[in-house]
């Protein structure tokens, strides 16, 4: 009987030794001064990998506030209950060239399956933009005696606006879910106002004359360049469809502007002059952001397209899409 005893508890011992050994194999120890210990188990190394893609930080935190909770008594030592790793989980919305966009919003850079470093927050957009806009032109108030409205009526299709910006979009106040940004920069704007029926826009003496042409026109254009600086207020959103919501201000100044015919035989023509044309331009703007999407933009002149008494007196309105 004693034999068999023996047998037995060395049975039980090998296992022990085996179990131990497993542990040691497929563990991770960190040494944290002479009497801590921080010990990390998995059933093997595929499982010990899969802890890269957990956000320690959170958890040694949220551990941290349980170990401050915790009534002290005459013994050191202090158990705590199993917590739900899941919540620490960081799953990828998006990955592009090793960069990965964690659930709490913040972009880190994988090489492989090791995190290299972490670049910046969700709410941080301090960086230069690149900016192409480009829609439809229309005229936001049409009201003057002295023109025949069909002279200067706009064809909606092909009176189109185009732009190139550079923003900047500092952050001004940063939140968990929303933040608040500055648009700022500058950005070249150009305005196509294309006419209805045969008429060419010419510069009389005194003002703005729209005459019909000798020959039959596919087009007749006019053309207005400005270079513009935006200040739009921006709210940034963490999560949802729409990623920003922003309305601001504009104002412009004139670099060129001229016409263009095209006749039926397709020749062209075009003449540069001023056109009486105001050479500021000011006004209000929106805009509202789909993530992973394009930007939808709205302008509006507050100020006449042409100078008092020299033109009709319309107002130009923009709007159309962005990409950034």
């Amino acid at each position: 009987m004693k034999r068999i005893v023996t047998a037995l508890l060395a049975f039980l011992g090998t296992l022990g030794m085996a179990s131990a050994s497993d542990i040691v194999r497929d563990s991770i120890i960190v040494v944290m001064g002479d009497k801590s210990r921080i010990i990390i188990y998995g059933e093997n190394k595929e499982e010990l990998k899969k802890l890269l893609n957990y956000d320690v930080n959170r958890l040694l935190k949220d551990v941290g506030g349980k170990i401050d909770s915790t009534s002290q008594r005459s013994t050191t030592r202090i158990t705590l209950g199993e917590i739900d790793g899941e919540k620490y989980l960081e799953k990828v919305g998006i990955e592009l060239n090793g960069y990965r966009i964690t659930s709490s919003g913040d972009t880190v850079y994988y090489k492989g399956s090791k995190r290299v470093k972490r670049t910046r927050p969700w709410w941080q957009n301090d960086q230069d933009n690149f900016v192409i806009s480009f829609g439809l032109n229309a005229y936001g108030k049409k009201e003057d005696l002295n023109y025949n409205p069909e002279d200067y009526d706009l064809r909606p299709l092909g009176s189109r606006f185009f732009s190139l910006g550079f923003y900047r979009n500092p952050t001004l106040i940063k939140g968990e879910d929303v933040a608040l940004r500055m648009r700022l920069g500058f950005e070249f704007t150009w305005y196509n106002f294309m006419f209805e029926g045969n008429n060419v826009a010419r510069k009389g003496p005194e003002r703005i004359e729209f005459t019909e042409f000798t020959e039959p026109l596919k087009k007749s254009k006019l053309t207005v360049c400005y270079v513009t600086v935006p200040v739009m207020p921006t709210i940034a959103i963490r999560k949802g469809a729409v990623s920003h919501i922003g309305a601001g201000g504009y104002v412009g100044y004139r670099l060129d502007s001229y016409t263009k015919t095209k006749t039926q035989n397709n020749k062209k023509d075009h003449n540069h002059a001023g056109y009486w044309l105001n050479d500021f331009r000011y006004g209000l703007m929106a805009e509202i952001g789909f993530r992973n999407s394009v930007d939808l933009f709205f302008q509006y002149d507050l100020n006449e397209l042409y100078q008092e008494a020299r033109g009709p007196r319309v107002q130009a309105v923009s709007f159309g899409v962005r990409l950034n």
